[in-house]
């Protein structure tokens, strides 16, 4: 089987669809890139391994990208959280743990991490 270099761990928010194409297609990772959509992305780390292993094992993705996003609904909302920056610092810290299972178990895949938040009617895409 052909080799892609790119998974793509979002959530399955409709607010994320459009951003999330548009930003692969300016990545360059068009038709190249499998993209696997759960509720609350890396909430669930178990679930996610179990998509991951898919992209990594039969198509051999050598990098994943996991994203969270903020006021994300599989969280709770911004309402879950005392602070923007809590819930900042809680989505990413639920990054940390998938990032560390991934890399335990492909250890020659690159992990990249990916905060997705709002930003005024748009969304922006920082790498943590």
């Amino acid at each position: 089987m052909a080799s892609c270099n790119h998974l793509i761990l979002h959530c399955m928010d409709y607010r994320l669809q459009s951003p999330l194409r548009d930003w692969i297609v300016e990545k360059g990772w068009v038709d190249n890139t499998d993209r696997v959509s759960i509720a609350g992305s890396c909430k669930d780390p178990d679930l996610a391994i179990e998509n991951i292993k898919v992209g990594c094992d039969l198509h051999g993705v050598g990098e994943v990208i996991l994203t969270q996003h903020d006021d994300c609904g599989a969280y709770g909302g911004h309402a879950a959280f005392e602070s923007l920056e809590q819930e900042r610092a809680a989505l990413i810290a639920d990054m940390d743990v998938l990032r560390d299972r991934v890399l335990k178990r492909w250890p020659d895949v690159r992990v990249t991490r990916v905060y997705i938040e709002q930003d005024g009617d748009g969304w922006k895409f920082v790498e943590i």
